[in-house]
């Protein structure tokens, strides 16, 4: 299982939402470029990036630190947010993105996927399903699209999407735990792999991911408010730590 930090910008700086709502936000760091090195300093191996502007529709969005992040970073970045058009999804690709993250738009156009599938690789192309109750949300979760998760799971699979990034907007940011579940039911929808995001808040919240067996985990507010450190967190992907000595 992979740890995956993210590093969410909204207006310039690093921050995290709860459960999507910008008025429920905390900023970590004026500088989201030195923040991803801290990252990768530590240890990780594969970096999640959203542009919370981008997502929740603003003109100015944080395009240039993103490209910048991902040429100055050694490891892979995975990149979404905001992506609503297939330009903008091959200037990340061709930027060195090594994964885009596809919300609103493969939910809208479905069609995208097939043809970013084929032009870059299903490798490359991850779609997000973000749920409330099952049903996909959108627009940086401010609406509820009309698809359940797990059908439309099925059908990006179909359309050549190579990963889904799965979470609960009910737990985003909380620490509350993520939603094991649902979580579990949408990897054995698909046979693509399946990242899970949202609600992390402790080491045996990862052991609980684990042993349903998911490939990867997006990790943040956990991380930046210190309820356990990445180091903790790659041993327990490791299977350095267990139920017993965490």
């Amino acid at each position: 299982m992979i740890i995956i930090p993210a590093v969410d910008i909204k207006n310039g700086k690093c921050v995290r939402l709860v459960k999507g709502d910008p008025k429920y936000e905390t900023i970590y760091s004026d500088d989201p470029l030195k923040m991803a090195k801290i990252w990768e300093e530590k240890g990780a191996q594969v970096l999640h990036i959203v542009d919370l502007d981008g997502a929740l529709g603003k003109k100015k969005t944080n395009e240039r630190i993103i490209h910048k992040i991902i040429n100055e970073l050694s490891i892979k970045v995975q990149v979404g947010g905001g992506i609503r058009s297939t330009e903008k999804a091959e200037r990340f690709i061709d930027s060195g993105a090594e994964k885009i993250i596809l919300g609103t738009l493969a939910i809208k156009k479905p069609e995208i996927v097939e043809k970013l599938s084929n032009q870059f690789g299903k490798e490359h192309i991850m779609v997000a399903l973000d749920h409330k109750k099952g049903d996909v949300a959108i627009e940086g979760w401010k609406k509820k699209s009309e698809y359940n998760a797990f059908e439309f799971a099925k059908k990006i699979e179909r359309l050549g999407a190579g990963w889904i990034l799965f979470s609960s907007v009910e737990s985003d940011g909380t620490l509350t735990g993520p939603d094991i579940k649902n979580t579990d039911m949408m990897i054995k929808s698909v046979k693509i792999p399946v990242i899970a995001a949202g609600g992390v808040g402790s080491l045996k919240d990862l052991l609980a991911l684990k042993k349903i067996n998911v490939p990867g985990v997006v990790v943040g507010k956990a991380l930046y408010d210190q309820k356990f450190t990445l180091e903790e967190a790659l041993k327990v992907s490791r299977g350095e730590l267990t139920t017993k000595n965490t």
